[in-house]
């Protein structure tokens, strides 16, 4: 049996863990239920036969970025850590298996966990802002791809947390705290000082709704008192390469760390 077969069957025994662990049906409901409170808001505050396509389908895509967030906490978190903490790595790391492996094929179904929750849920906005509208703006389609890019890189760095601690919690802990406080911060501090934050991930998914916007400035300056906030909006091309440069060294960073990690 050949290396790719190997990972393969990774992927496969990993992904029926999601399942066994109920993971996949715990993200379900919560992705069913912010489906359903996004739907009753736009109903009760608004009216989305008279907005524009653009605004009906921009309500399901705004969500998407914090979705991806708690996708990644559930599905790679602790996926390494995991064979550290509860020592299951004894029985795993003695098989004929390379580490890489063993990494990759845990990533494989991660997302394709991943990918199941965020493909439902854009479905879900497509079904909805078609029975509004009878049309889809090619704009939530490329969102749509956007946020799976997103995701692919989220996932990447979840998975290099997860990969140098050896506590599952710890690793879940960091993540959300680096995507809800620490990129959040950055994309604030940069504001004040007028620096483009290229190195942050956040920014560089701002794109998966500012593809509503036709034609939007790379920044905006506002003067409030004496002080002149300059907000950036990443041209789509850079966010793209943000993303992917994310997704690969933090790859190549987590698979080294596997690599040469012991159990102990």
């Amino acid at each position: 049996m050949n290396d790719f077969n190997q990972m393969f069957i990774m992927a496969k025994y990993q992904f029926r863990n999601y399942i066994r662990a109920k993971r996949l049906y715990i993200l379900l409901i919560i992705t069913s239920i912010v489906i359903t409170l996004i739907i009753a808001v736009n109903a009760y505050f608004g009216n989305p036969a008279n907005e524009t396509t653009k605004d009906t389908a921009k309500s399901f895509a705004g969500f998407s970025g914090t979705l991806i967030v708690l996708i990644a906490l559930f599905f790679g978190g602790d996926a390494i850590a995991s064979e550290y903490q509860n020592k299951t790595g004894y029985f795993l790391f003695p098989n004929p298996i390379k580490r890489w492996g063993i990494f990759w094929g845990k990533f494989l179904a991660s997302f394709l966990a991943s990918a199941i929750i965020l493909f439902l849920y854009y479905v879900s906005g497509l079904i909805y802002t078609y029975y509004y509208h009878q049309a889809i703006p090619v704009e939530y389609l490329y969102s749509m791809a956007y946020s799976f890019i997103f995701m692919l890189s989220l996932l990447s760095l979840t998975f290099l947390f997860s990969t140098f601690f050896k506590n599952g919690a710890v690793a879940l802990t960091i993540v959300a705290i680096l995507y809800f406080f620490v990129f959040n911060i950055i994309d604030a501090v940069s504001q004040i000082a007028g620096v483009e934050p290229w190195f942050s991930i956040t920014y560089a998914a701002s794109i998966i709704t500012l593809v509503f916007t036709n034609n939007y400035p790379h920044s905006t300056q506002y003067v409030r008192n004496t002080m002149t906030l300059t907000i950036y909006h990443p041209y789509v091309w850079e966010a793209l390469v943000i993303m992917i440069v994310y997704f690969v060294f933090s790859g190549i960073v987590a698979m080294w760390i596997f690599n040469h990690k012991e159990l102990k």
